[in-house]
């Protein structure tokens, strides 16, 4: 895997597919990789492995050339079965989902020290078959922020102490071959001075490893964090467009893009106006609504009104206002009339030729406010009907949480599980079949 120089991760067809209710077809998700590669994005997860839509989807890559375009990748569970799936497909990026913490290791009916004992050995022979190996550190940061009495604490000294014990973890797969690991905040966690202090001493232990970003904005964090973890070596920066995923999603790729380019001088040759494009297909495909004034893609981010950006637009000095540009992200400027809208300003329209001169600003005004009246009744009708919408679309079920069973969760793997993993183990592995039926897929 090449090392050092920054990529943007896209991870919508995966972390953006565990949005509730949300999902994807085979062929929505390759249409999607193909808008994706065309924007020039070469890094992208399609889903998971052992899903057999997903693995349909990936076929279809495979015949569609897609695969020789971009890095296509797919997560891989702990489990022996999916494992022995993965090592007999024609899937070459694996990221392998390493769950850190005790109770997210619990879940996988795992610890973390029999998860480590019991898939050592598949990575190994993952690699030994030309697999490409990234690990996700899955809920790495509730794992650093934790402390004695398993409460979390936002405490350097917590911190540093727990980074001590990750950094032996994740040795005991690099020093089997892994070189590539991805710092996951599972529940958006961490500040950016906290990124930050795990990042620069992650890349300080192994600073031959490619470091991948996956930060969720529980806070609003996700993009700052993520950037963050960029200045301290992170390479490999993950997000899912329109901030799509679990609760509320991880960084947008949009503003990661937008961020390396006009704050940091990084040009990573993604096409700004096409991520905005495919930013707004992805809306229409999923029915999931765009901010007006989310960053970076909202359709009003470049209407102006008030009387300083009006100036310095019409100045032809649009840059004091717009730090991403309106012909960098491929918009439009439009100039709105409203209350702000002063007699100078209207003057000045007219010396420019945007307003004929037989128009009268009090007039045009009264019909501003007049539509917009109208058109906010409109409005309100459309949002309490859409989230209406959104719920019937769904199949959701009101929660009665049961009560926790009486038997404690074994420490270690049970004997069915170790005998069945030793014997996926042992199996000589399948020779790969070819792919030769073309994927049909009806959308209706």
């Amino acid at each position: 895997m090449e090392k050092n120089s920054v990529k943007v991760f896209d991870v919508t067809l995966r972390e953006g597919e565990q949005t509730p209710g949300l999902f994807f077809s085979p062929a929505e998700k390759v249409w999607l990789v193909k808008r994706m590669i065309e924007a020039g994005i070469r890094h992208i997860e399609v889903g998971v492995v052992g899903i057999s839509e997903d693995e349909a989807a990936f076929r279809a890559m495979i015949e569609q050339g897609l695969t020789e375009k971009a890095e296509i990748s797919m997560t891989l569970l702990p489990c022996a079965e999916l494992c022995d799936k993965a090592l007999n497909s024609d899937i070459k990026y694996l990221n392998i989902v390493f769950p850190v913490t005790a109770c997210l290791a619990e879940t996988f009916k795992f610890t973390v020290d029999s998860y480590i004992k019991y898939h050592i050995p598949w990575i190994e022979i993952l690699r030994e078959t030309g697999k490409q190996i990234r690990m996700a550190l899955a809920d790495a940061s509730r794992f650093v922020l934790l402390n004695p009495e398993q409460k979390i604490a936002h405490d350097k000294s917590v911190i540093e102490k727990n980074l001590a014990t990750l950094i032996e973890l994740i040795r005991s797969f690099h020093q089997h071959g892994v070189d590539g690991f991805i710092f996951t905040d599972t529940v958006g966690l961490l500040t950016p001075s906290e990124v930050s202090l795990c990042m620069s001493r992650l890349r300080r232990e192994f600073p031959e490893v490619e470091w991948g970003a996956h930060f969720h904005n529980d806070f609003g964090l996700a993009t700052a964090n993520t950037l963050t973890a960029y200045e301290q070596g992170a390479t490999l920066l993950q997000g899912s467009f329109n901030f799509l995923g679990e609760r509320c999603g991880i960084a947008s790729p949009a503003e990661i893009i937008a961020a390396l380019r006009y704050l940091y001088g990084v040009k990573v040759n993604i096409d700004l106006a096409e991520i905005r494009r495919l930013a707004y297909e992805i809306e229409e495909m999923t029915g999931m609504v765009i901010n007006e004034r989310q960053p970076v893609i909202g359709r009003g981010l470049y209407w102006y009104e008030t009387a300083t950006p009006v100036l310095t637009m019409l100045n032809r000095e649009a840059g004091i206002f717009e730090t991403v540009p309106a012909e960098g992200a491929g918009a439009e400027r439009k100039i709105l009339i409203g209350k702000h809208t002063s007699r100078k300003l209207f003057k000045l329209y007219q010396d420019y030729g945007i307003i004929g001169q037989g128009h009268e600003l009090k007039a045009l005004k009264k019909q501003a406010i007049k539509r917009r009246a109208g058109k906010l009744s409109e409005l309100k009708k459309i949002i309490q009907n859409y989230h209406h919408e959104v719920e019937e679309s769904c199949c959701l079920l009101p929660v009665s949480l049961p009560k926790p069973p009486s038997a404690t969760v074994a420490s270690v793997v049970s004997e069915e599980a170790e005998t069945e993993t030793e014997n996926l183990l042992n199996k000589p592995a399948k020779k790969a079949f070819t792919r030769k039926a073309a994927l049909v897929v009806n959308n209706s």
